[in-house]
Parts: structure tokens; sequence; C-alpha cells
């Protein structure tokens, strides 16, 4: 007897609840942690700035093995293992040298998740007829819950900000080989296969986009908090935003396929993308609490909506044999390019033009996102050489 679809989609399911769970509390936590250890604001900086930039060439290489050996469930397993025991090296490090070096190693496990674990659910799509956006929420709501209990129950920013952290990845490791592999080896794949991707025209669109719309969210990411505090805000402000945020973030990944069901992938993004403009717009005009709350459920189409509909792009573009190197790229454009640009700058930004000018800035940024992610359809997928379904 064949399992409930719930069922089958438990093993994935978990496993983005527990990362998830676990960036719930780094994300947020972890740079005020680094500053009680007597780091620099320049210092924290770097630290924060190592993920991105290693994820330029970390997940190609995940990626490729994954391909090639038709392991991803394995090789996913191998990463939560070095994950879980670099993150053990970070809780103990106290200098800065030492957490560079542990913050790096731990970043070349870490950076590479997500690009497999959505491999892996998109075979698990392709195979039972489930949502992608249905499993892909649970990462989403165990972000949610591990930031709203972690900032209720937790003593300040000590030691608890690595601990709880660690056993969440900890957990990963016995939780990973739940996981099943349902794809063939490519032994012949080239090692540059996935980097090919970028000859075809709406790959190169698509990801100049999605680049750029993670450039125009590193204010918000990287300088939010401070923004609030400097309009003389409380800090509730900004656990209302997030919250409201992610919860709307939730709402869109449960609903997309009835939301999608005659819009094309490119169509979502490209809305997405101005419904973002319209919140850098809007956060660039307002300094009270009501106007940015009101905002925050845009954060729905930032962020639940982009990823999506990047996914499903994807999975139209790249052929079955590289998905888990299409993913790479995918996070290395997008989440290490964009991500490592965005971060350094918006930080510069925000002290050169301030928290009202930097936001105006990514609305601009937005609109020339939306703009090239609208172009990414320059030919029919079977004569871009990609696929053979219906073009976006």
């Amino acid at each position: 007897m064949s399992l409930a679809p719930g069922a089958r989609r438990l093993p994935l399911a978990g496993f983005y609840f527990l990362y998830f769970a676990s960036v719930g509390i780094i994300l947020p936590f972890l740079p005020a942690y680094l500053r009680s250890l007597s780091l620099s604001a320049t210092q924290v900086g770097v630290l924060l700035g190592l993920s991105p930039a290693i994820s330029l060439l970390a997940p190609h290489l995940w990626g490729h093995i994954a391909d090639r050996t038709g392991r991803a469930a394995r090789v996913l397993t191998a990463l939560t293992l070095g994950a879980a025991l670099a993150f053990s090296l970070v809780a103990t490090s106290r200098t800065f040298p030492a957490l560079v070096a542990t913050m790096a190693l731990y970043a070349c496990f870490a950076s590479s998740f997500t690009p497999l674990m959505d491999t892996l659910t998109l075979h698990h799509v392709a195979r039972t007829g489930d949502s992608f956006a249905r499993v892909r929420l649970f990462g989403s709501v165990g972000f949610i819950v591990s930031t709203v209990l972690f900032g209720l129950f937790a003593p300040g920013v000590g030691p608890a900000v690595v601990r709880v952290p660690l056993l969440l990845l900890s957990a990963l490791v016995p939780w990973s080989l739940l996981l099943k592999d349902t794809t063939a080896p490519d032994r012949g794949l080239h090692p540059l296969a996935g980097l090919r991707l970028l000859r075809h025209a709406d790959m190169r669109w698509l990801l100049a986009g999605t680049c750029l719309h993670w450039m125009a969210c590193a204010p918000f990411h990287g300088t939010f908090s401070i923004h609030v505090m400097e309009l003389g805000l409380s800090t509730t402000v900004v656990g209302l935003v997030a919250g409201l945020g992610v919860l709307a973030e939730v709402g869109v990944m449960a609903f997309y396929p009835r939301l999608t069901e005659a819009r094309t992938p490119r169509q979502v993004l490209t809305f997405a993308f101005a419904a973002s403009a319209v919140r850098w717009g809007g956060m660039a005009l307002t300094s009270t609490a009501g106007g940015l709350v009101a905002l925050a459920p845009l954060h729905g189409l930032t962020f639940g909506a982009f990823y999506v509909a990047s996914v499903a792009f994807l999975t139209r573009r790249v052929p079955p044999e590289l998905r888990a190197s299409g993913q790479a790229l995918f996070a290395a454009v997008t989440f290490g390019l964009g991500g490592l640009v965005g971060y350094m700058s918006s930080g510069a930004g925000y002290d050169w033009l301030g928290g009202h000018r930097l936001f105006a800035v990514a609305a601009v940024l937005e609109v020339a996102a939306a703009v090239f992610v609208s172009r990414a359809v320059s030919a029919p997928a079977r004569e871009q050489g990609l696929s053979t379904e219906a073009t976006g």
C-alpha cells in the first residue's frame, strides 16, 4: 500500500523545518552574539560576509558531485555532518581569527544545503505530483517558530545563540538518513556542466534579475533594525515586521499552486519584483511604526513568491540530470554574488545615504530586476536546448 502524500513528504518537510529552525536563530541573533565577544562592527560584517562569498564556489562542487553520483541525499548527509562539526567549532571560538576560520569552514558545508534540499524536493515532486511550494513552506514555519520561541525564552545573547542551533544541526544528521535518492548517476558529467547553463540567454536574464533582487533585499536584511532604532521606534517594530513577513511568506507558499494556475514563473517573478519595489519605496517614504508594519506582508512576494517561482523557472529550463548543478548555479549567483555585493554595499550605503535613501536605491534595483527577468524567455525551451517543456 502506497504512503499518503503527507507521509511521503515528511522526510523532506522535517529536514526543511529543522534546518531553517537553526537559521531562524543564527540569522537574527548571531550578529549580537558576535558583538558580545568584543568584536568590532567591521569584524562582524566580515564574518557575516563569509557565507555569501563561499557560496560563489562551494555549491558548484557539491551540486556536481550529487549529479555525477546520483546520490544527492547521501551528499546532503555528508554536508549535515560537516556543518554540525564545523559549527561546534564556531560555538567554542572566541577570537576574530578563530571565528573567521570556523565560520568559513561552516559555510563550506551549510551554503550548499538549500540547492540539494530543493533538488531532492523537485525529484519528489516529479515522482509524486506533490507541490514544491507546500513542501518548502515547512522551512518558513521552522524559521518563525524558532525565532519567536528563542526570542521569548532565551536569556539574552549568551551561549544559547550557538548551542541551540548546534543541537538542531546535529539532529539533521540522523534525519537526513530518511531522505532517499531517486536518480541515476551520470559518470560522464563534465565538471563545468552547470556553468555551461549560462550560455543560454534566458538563464542569464533570470540570474541577472534574481541577483539584483537579492542585492536590493540586503538593506532590509542588514540594516533594518538599525534604521528602526534611528527612527526612535521600539524594537517591537522589528519583531512585528519580521513575524508578519514570514507569516505572509508561509501563506504565499501554501497557496502558490492555486495563485499561479494561469501565470508562468516569469510573470510571477516580474510581479514579485515590482511589488518589492513598492515595498522598498514605501519604506523610503515612511518613518512611522504603522507604515513599516503595513508594508511587512509584501515579504510574502519579496521572498515567498520569488523563491518558489525561481525554482519553477529552473525546473522548466534545466534538464533533470543537471538539476543539482542548476540549483547550485542559482544559489551561487543569487545568494552568493548578490548577497556578497549587497551586504558589503548596504553597510557603507547606510552610512553615506541614511536609511530612507538606501531603501530608495533598493526600489530602483527592483525595477531593474523586474525588467531583466521579464526578458528571460528569448526563445522556446526546445531551441535553447534546456528542456522540452513549455516555456515560461
